[in-house]
């Protein structure tokens, strides 16, 4: 999340390091997710430096509030963050 505000804040060559040097699969073999409430064009461009297959999703008009999304927020234990997310996506209406 705020992956804008991490690029914007110079943390680019920590990123750039973390996916492409440490035993990260290569591009194609893995996913890249970037998540922020807004996402200027220039930031937008240098994420999709990261990732292969690019595709940028908005919901509402980007840096402004919407009432179309809703958060839930789900504690849980590391080891079963995974099973939680399955859970709440299972849940999720209108699939």
């Amino acid at each position: 999340d705020e992956a804008d505000r991490m690029l914007d804040m110079g943390f680019e060559p920590q990123i750039r390091r973390i996916v492409e040097q440490l035993d990260m699969p290569p591009p194609g073999s893995r996913q890249t997710l970037m998540f922020s409430a807004t996402f200027p064009g220039e930031i937008q461009q240098l994420a999709s430096s990261f990732m292969r297959d690019y595709v940028f999703l908005a919901v509402g008009r980007v840096g402004s509030t919407t009432d179309l999304i809703k958060q839930h927020l789900v504690l849980c234990q590391g080891a079963d963050k995974i099973q939680a997310l399955v859970t709440a996506l299972g849940n999720v209406e209108g699939r």
